[in-house]
């Protein structure tokens, strides 16, 4: 099994998010099979604007792993982005940070488990980009 990143990372399909700013939907799972993140791997890849991050609950990285504990938007310290928390102040994205991005990469897993936070995310954030254009 090889994960979508790693899939996407290796497909000619990167090629036309050139001159896009783009953006990543993702969370602690969202790595590769030496365990590197998405986020990192994007951001290294020449010829991508990676301009923001979104995370579902637990955050980005999986730094909040406590039960309906809320996450804060921040600033990524290594790659100096924005992370917007889609389990903070918001659940739904506000059109500021619809405004931040072109393109959205969602790498997002989930095994069935946990009873709505992944997948309300992942409705919430097609609904927001549907009515944003």
């Amino acid at each position: 099994m090889e994960p979508g990143i790693s899939t996407l990372l290796n497909s000619p399909a990167l090629d036309r998010l050139g001159g896009r700013r783009v953006a990543l939907l993702g969370h602690a799972a969202s790595v590769t099979g030496d365990g590197t993140h998405s986020l990192d791997l994007l951001v290294a890849r020449s010829g991508l604007d990676i301009t923001a991050a979104f995370g579902p609950q637990h955050g980005m990285r999986g730094e909040k792993q406590d039960n309906m504990i809320e996450t804060q938007d921040y600033l990524d310290p290594c790659h100096g982005i924005p992370v917007y928390s889609l389990y903070g102040e918001v659940r739904y994205p506000t059109p500021a940070m619809l405004d931040s991005f072109d393109v959205l990469l969602v790498d997002l897993q989930d095994i069935g488990t946990r009873i709505y936070t992944y997948v309300t995310t992942l409705a919430y954030m097609f609904d927001a980009c549907a009515k944003a254009g």
